[in-house]
C-alpha cells in the first residue's frame, strides 16, 4: 500500500522545515503543526474568522494548519499564520488591524514557538 501525504512540494518542504525546527529547539508546537499538515487536504481544518475572534485575544499569534474562511467578525487584531486563506478572510483580518502571514514566515520569526496558539 502506498503511503499518502502532501503531494505539493511546497507543503512537503514546509512539513520538513517544521519537523527540523521542532527537533532543533525541542518545541512541540511545530511538531503538532507538521502532523496536522501531513494529513490529507480534505481532513485539514478550515477555520472561520469568527472562531479566531472567539478563541484569541488582542495581539495573539494564531496558526491555522489549513484554510481560513471569512465568515464572522474579528473584534481585535491578531497575527494569523495559515496555509491558505480566502480573499474575504484576508480583508476581515487586515480590516481589524491584524496581519496574515504564511507559516514559513512565522517559523523564521519565532523558531522557539513562544506564545503561539493553534486553532483547528
Amino acid at each position: 500500500m502506498v503511503q499518502s501525504g502532501a503531494t505539493d512540494p511546497n507543503t512537503r518542504a514546509l512539513i520538513n522545515a517544521l519537523k527540523k525546527t521542532s527537533s532543533k529547539h525541542s518545541v512541540g508546537v511545530w511538531k503538532r503543526v507538521a502532523e496536522l499538515l501531513s494529513s490529507p487536504t480534505r481532513k485539514r481544518p478550515t477555520v472561520n474568522v469568527g472562531k479566531i475572534g472567539r478563541h484569541s485575544n488582542d495581539g495573539d499569534v494564531v496558526v491555522i494548519p489549513g484554510k481560513v474562511l471569512g465568515s464572522g467578525n474579528l473584534p481585535h487584531k491578531v497575527t494569523v499564520a495559515a496555509l491558505n486563506a480566502s480573499a474575504s478572510a484576508r480583508s476581515v483580518i487586515v480590516g481589524a488591524g491584524g496581519s496574515l502571514i504564511t507559516i514559513n514566515e512565522l517559523l523564521s520569526k519565532q523558531p522557539k514557538g513562544k506564545g503561539i496558539l493553534i486553532i483547528i
